[in-house]
């Protein structure tokens, strides 16, 4: 049975990178949580750490979201215990490769994480977050949203769907209790492999690097306000500016050069 004293924060992809960082944010500003991730990832340790550093009322779920029953059961179970009022589509995955050679297991599974399973919990949980005075829905997009990138294809793609979702779901919930917002960072050094690829870019793919943690603090601060789009970093926001302007053609020539190093 529901908790109704409490309210929760959902957040997909919480044990690493970004999710870890927006985990920690919302436990400092004493936001009770739900963390998911795929198992063996070390989550119940971080509810607990966050539990006992913080004073909040955390817990875990283990699941794959590419799996459209786990991400079901996973609704369900929180519809049913939680009084949920913040919802964070954090989880996501993207990578280099060129697209002739890339798995299509791989490709398949990008698309359903980055695209279906955000698309699924957000409709699943719409009901839940309108039983409340104020809620709030933040989906984490990318700067990749705004260009297409050479050898990496699918992932900019899938983060420019988000981003348009966003703004569209934000228009249609306008006259609700929901704030939706978006938030489309630049390259995180998230893991020893996004570091590595990150750093192979040389210093033209490095200038726009923000922290993990500034990213969610920054994030956080401007979804409560309201804000639609969200792009952390002042050198991120005069590259939207100028991506507006140079034409594509030019855009896909430089991105080319800057991404092919990762690959060497």
């Amino acid at each position: 049975m529901k908790t109704k004293q409490c309210l929760y924060t959902l957040i997909t992809g919480a044990s690493t990178g970004l999710g870890k960082e927006l985990a920690i944010e919302c436990a400092r500003r004493k936001m009770n949580l739900i963390l998911v991730s795929l198992p063996g990832e070390n989550l119940p340790e971080l509810c607990f750490n966050l539990s006992e550093n913080y004073q909040v009322s955390a817990f875990h779920y283990e699941a794959d979201l590419t799996d459209m029953k786990q991400v079901e059961r996973l609704t369900e179970w929180v519809v049913a215990n939680f009084s949920v009022n913040v919802l964070i589509n954090n989880a996501g995955i993207g990578g280099t490769r060129s697209f002739e050679t890339t798995p299509t297991e791989y490709l398949d599974r990008l698309i359903q994480l980055n695209i279906r399973a955000t698309t699924l919990i957000t409709r699943l949980l719409i009901p839940e977050l309108k039983m409340h005075r104020k809620a709030y829905i933040l989906n984490v997009s990318s700067m990749a949203a705004f260009s297409p990138l050479p050898y990496k294809t699918v992932y900019p793609a899938s983060k420019a769907f988000i981003y348009h979702f966003t703004r569209g779901l934000k228009a249609e919930l306008r006259n609700t209790n929901i704030k939706v917002s978006v938030v489309n960072p630049g390259p995180i050094m998230t893991n020893a492999d996004v570091t590595s690829r990150i750093l192979k870019q040389g210093k033209l793919g490095q200038l726009a690097l923000v922290s993990a943690s500034s990213i969610a603090r920054i994030s956080v601060k401007n979804l409560i306000k309201g804000k639609a789009v969200i792009i952390p970093g002042f050198l991120n926001q005069i590259n939207v500016f100028l991506m507006n302007l140079i034409p594509s053609g030019i855009k896909l020539s430089l991105s080319v050069r800057v991404v092919q190093r990762e690959l060497q």
